[in-house]
């Protein structure tokens, strides 16, 4: 009985996380296409944008930031924020010259 209380809790939880992550996604996304139609409106050099612009930017900042502890507060096995992140390394093996192992650092004494 205490597994599907746990599983419950987990589902809501993820539920729960799911649901604010779309919300805030869409808010921020909202926020920064009204920067750029503001611009587009009334230009870049008019008075009401240069007004505003810091101010919409920085609430979409600030969701930003709420959506990155949003990723950190959730459940392990939450994958909403890990939905754009790569899976695969592109880094390459580190060629392994052989010889005597030289370090550039001090040595001693």
């Amino acid at each position: 009985m205490e597994g599907n209380r746990y599983e419950k809790e987990i589902l809501t939880k993820s539920s729960f996380c799911d649901d604010v992550y779309v919300e805030l996604t869409e808010m921020r996304l909202r926020l920064l296409t009204m920067n750029n139609e503001l611009a587009l409106t009334y230009g870049e050099d008019s008075d009401p944008y240069r007004t505003y612009k810091r101010h919409i930017q920085e609430l979409a900042d600030q969701i930003g930031w709420r959506l990155e502890i949003l990723s950190h507060a959730c459940p392990y096995t939450w994958a909403g924020s890990r939905e754009k992140v790569e899976t695969e390394v592109s880094v390459g093996e580190t060629d392994l010259t052989k010889g005597p192992d030289f370090s550039g650092g001090y040595l001693g004494g």
